[in-house]
């Protein structure tokens, strides 16, 4: 394990995802589906004295027709803003698990945030594709079935337990993870569909279009990291996990997608302890991710995972000191919730928070008051 801090001097190169519209998606389609026909119909065709252009392999047939369908499901599902990030597929092209971002309704730029998946089985009885999306009754049951069982992705679906019960607490005292006076933007909250049942109800991710440095929302000692995934990495997560004992239970702040050797040196060690406000990272979209942001979550000992590739959990109700809508009068903090999440989830929604988390020995210099935590 080297012991030298990441600091990132220009942003890294993207990883390939695969960005089609709706339209170019279809016309990939009808192409794909006109040569299946002509294949099909082979058999009765006269032949044809040209040379004869190479067939297209069943894969790329499979793969075309896949394209038809995913913009009938969409509509389906009143879902047509969605588009395509990224898809991986088993190695016959019979399965694929697709991974759909929003874009933002003003800029037109995707949201950087943690896609929606959808997992696509060729059904080869009816020939057709079958598409089931996350949240949809039986996804969890089919993808635990498929080729794609134990990939990090699927874990993050699969990895729980059904009946896993959490303490009903609503834990305060934390600030929004990164340097104070700096304004980033809420990507998604309850509105999560990225991990099974409600893991993620409570989760929180942001972004401002760059890698900037993650600060700890809360005191604590670290309890997991792991930043050797190349940065833009979709197969493979690095993140940081703060462990909170001043909590009954115990609890674990996790941070997910951070950028390859960003842990700093002096907290490279399991047991060290970090302060409030302290940098602990820098953000990244490693893993289940569609661009450079921080994934938030806090939950207690008994939902926690033996985090072999991440640290993961239930994710538990929590407040920020420095939020100020959906006010909890017990913790004095608020939650963040986008205004789309807040209308039929309720309460109140914004895109923008501005931090106040200040390093708690900087807090200290500057003798301003020390928060209880």
């Amino acid at each position: 394990m080297k012991n030298q801090t990441f600091t990132p001097e220009s942003e890294p190169e993207q990883h390939p995802k695969i960005k089609f519209t709706l339209l170019y998606l279809t016309a990939i389609a009808l192409l794909g589906i006109s040569v299946y026909l002509i294949i099909a119909g082979g058999s009765n065709a006269e032949p044809t004295p040209h040379t004869p252009s190479p067939t297209p392999s069943r894969a790329s047939t499979l793969e075309s027709l896949l394209y038809a369908e995913l913009p009938k499901a969409l509509a389906a599902r009143e879902q047509s803003e969605l588009t395509l990030d990224n898809i991986q597929f088993n190695q016959m092209k019979t399965q694929a698990l697709l991974w759909m971002t929003a874009s933002d309704a003003e800029t037109g730029k995707v949201l950087a945030r943690e896609p929606q998946a959808i997992l696509a089985l060729w059904n080869e009885e009816t020939q057709q594709w079958e598409l089931t999306f996350a949240k949809e009754a039986g996804f969890e049951e089919l993808l635990a079935a498929s080729d794609f069982k134990g990939t990090e992705v699927a874990d993050r679906f699969l990895e729980y337990d059904p009946q896993a019960i959490t303490t009903g607490v609503t834990y305060g005292g934390y600030y929004l993870p990164w340097q104070a006076g700096l304004t980033k933007r809420l990507t998604w909250s309850v509105g999560h569909t990225s991990c099974a049942n409600e893991y993620c109800l409570h989760a929180f991710d942001f972004a401002d279009g760059t890698m900037f440095p993650i600060a700890a929302a809360k005191a604590g000692y670290v309890y997991h990291f792991k930043d050797t995934c190349a940065n833009g990495n979709t197969s493979c997560t690095n993140s940081i996990t703060i462990q909170d004992r001043t909590t009954t239970p115990y609890t674990y702040n996790i941070y997910l997608h951070i950028a390859q050797g960003s842990v700093p040196a002096n907290i490279r060690q399991i047991g060290t302890y970090v302060f409030q406000g302290q940098t602990i990272a820098t953000v990244d979209d490693t893993g289940y991710s569609t661009g450079n942001h921080v994934h938030f979550m806090v939950v207690e000992q008994g939902t926690l995972n033996a985090c072999v590739n991440y640290c993961w959990g239930k994710s538990v109700d929590i407040t920020f000191r420095d939020v100020s809508i959906n006010w909890d009068p017990v913790t004095r903090g608020g939650r963040p919730r986008l205004p789309e999440e807040a209308s039929w989830y309720g309460g109140q929604g914004q895109k923008y928070y501005t931090s106040g988390n200040i390093n708690f020995s900087l807090r200290y210099r500057l003798n301003l008051p020390i928060i209880n935590r």
